[in-house]
């Protein structure tokens, strides 16, 4: 019996390393300009709709996973990212972002990969990222990005 629940455990391992694979050959692919609908058949789904449901199952089951990691830390780790999720909505959002300033395009891809970063690694990005921002000045960063910039500032203070 113990060998079945030995068994059982490395699925559990296995399901959430195939999980984390498949999130990031489909970020991969979509990044390579595949549609939804080629993600769909490549997965043997239905439509191009279960493809961008899939994506966003798996990737609300990492953020999960990435909270409940934070939380081992302290609840100032969790704050951070959710500040730096924030962030990357915003430049999302923007389509004139990677020519407001030199550091634009910069800043975009370090917040891109900082928010599924381990919490060194996370601290250390967010202020770069923090520096990046101010060195731009407020006059160049829409108002919903100088308020996410203030409170990653702030965020970060705490640590220091």
């Amino acid at each position: 019996m113990a060998d079945e629940l030995d068994r059982l455990g490395e699925l559990r391992a296995d399901r959430l390393r195939l999980d984390e694979e498949e999130l990031e050959l489909i970020d991969r692919a979509r990044y390579a300009g595949a549609t939804w609908a080629q993600i769909a058949v490549a997965l043997g789904l239905a439509s191009r709709q279960a493809a961008e449901q899939r994506r966003q199952r798996l990737a609300a089951a990492r953020r999960a996973r990435r909270r409940d990691r934070d939380r081992e830390w302290s609840d100032r780790l969790v704050t951070l990212r959710a500040t730096v999720a924030d962030l990357q909505r915003w430049i999302d959002a923007d389509q004139q972002w990677d020519g407001r300033f030199p550091a634009a395009a910069l800043v975009r891809d370090t917040v891109s990969v900082s928010h599924d970063a381990d919490p060194g690694a996370l601290y250390t990005l967010s202020r770069h990222i923090a520096d990046d921002l101010v060195r731009a000045g407020r006059e160049r960063l829409p108002a919903p990005v100088q308020a996410v910039t203030a409170r990653l500032e702030i965020g970060l203070s705490t640590f220091d």
